[in-house]
């Protein structure tokens, strides 16, 4: 296998400092973005596979595989692909760590986004789609691991994939310890150094992995609680009964325990309900459509057990009563 040129310190591996053999050092060439291009010979113009985009880039790309862990060395362009897998392959039921070496890339899932800077690191923890884009020259180095070994047995997967930032030292150093080994000449290794490389770097793996998914996926499984709290009371708003007691109930929670998904919060789960209502209530009386529905049923529309009550949190919102508040919509129609 062809080796990575040597550079001077360890940090400079974890800083992206890395060069292929016998090429340009990468700040000083010609960038290629990893796009779909069309491709002419002899097949007529059409877009490029993933396949033959990767075998475009392959004078970039290092690779060696260590027991049951696949490592990969990869520089890229702007590129944007609906699937991790079209940056580099992978079996459906492996584990991704990406570290980020240089650059800045956006992970992406129907339920969340994440845009990763240098020393940052991702988990892609479920076969199901995450896209990949990057607008600027990213390096990054890719570490696969099937979800079946032995030390990942418990990883929690609830989230699609989970972020660790630059200030999480072990992945940043985990990077590194990669482009280090993808640096050395596996050809030249004996099967005993081989083997040991691997109880290491299964070590190392698997303990990173562990942490980054236990600590993602318990906040994952807090937001997706928080959005499901708030889609409900923005569904149930109209309902008088609607209450603290009733979303916790909804959600098959305590109180106690919906109390907690808002700790971080700058409103308790009945501000939001209050929030709500009283956002419809201005809404509906500022809307002319509404000028002649009286004010009891606006009320009633948005979920207030009186006019009383709609009264004091439309005034405690706008500093107007409901009266003046409509007068002055209407006169500025």
């Amino acid at each position: 296998m062809s080796e990575l040129t040597s550079t001077p310190t360890m940090r400079g591996y974890a800083e992206g400092q890395v060069a292929l053999a016998g090429q340009t050092p990468a700040a000083s060439r010609p960038r290629t973005a990893v796009r779909a291009q069309p491709v002419l010979a002899g097949r007529g113009e059409r877009p490029a596979t993933p396949a033959e985009r990767l075998a475009d880039r392959s004078n970039r790309t290092r690779n060696a595989r260590f027991g049951e862990i696949n490592v990969t060395y990869l520089e890229h362009a702007e590129v944007d692909f609906e699937s991790d897998t079209e940056l580099l392959p992978r079996e459906d039921d492996v584990l991704r760590l990406i570290v980020l070496l240089e650059g800045e890339f956006t992970l992406k899932h129907d339920d969340a986004s994440a845009t990763l800077g240098k020393r940052d690191s991702g988990l892609i923890l479920n076969p199901s789609p995450v896209s990949y884009t990057a607008d600027t020259t990213c390096r990054v180095v890719i570490c696969d691991i099937p979800a079946d070994h032995g030390g990942l047995a418990a990883v929690p997967r609830s989230a699609p994939f989970v972020v660790g930032r630059a200030d999480a030292a072990v992945p940043a150093a985990l990077g590194a310890f990669l482009v280090d080994l993808l640096r050395q000449d596996s050809s030249r290794l004996s099967p005993i150094a081989r083997a040991q490389i691997a109880d290491v770097l299964r070590t190392l793996v698997t303990s990173t992995v562990m942490s980054l998914a236990v600590a993602g996926c318990s906040g994952w499984d807090l937001r997706k609680q928080r959005l499901a709290a708030l889609r409900h009371i923005a569904a149930r708003y109209a309902d008088p009964d609607l209450s603290s007691a009733s979303v916790a109930e909804h959600l098959g929670l305590s109180r106690r325990s919906l109390q907690r998904l808002f700790e971080d919060e700058d409103r308790t789960v009945a501000q939001r309900i209050q929030e709500v209502r009283t956002q419809h209530a201005v809404a509906r009386l500022k809307d002319k459509k509404y000028a002649q529905v009286s004010l009891s049923e606006i009320a009633t529309l948005a979920g207030f057990g009186s006019t009383v009550a709609m009264r004091r949190a439309v005034q405690d919102s706008t500093n107007l009563t409901p009266t003046d508040l409509r007068r002055k919509a209407l006169l500025s129609a």
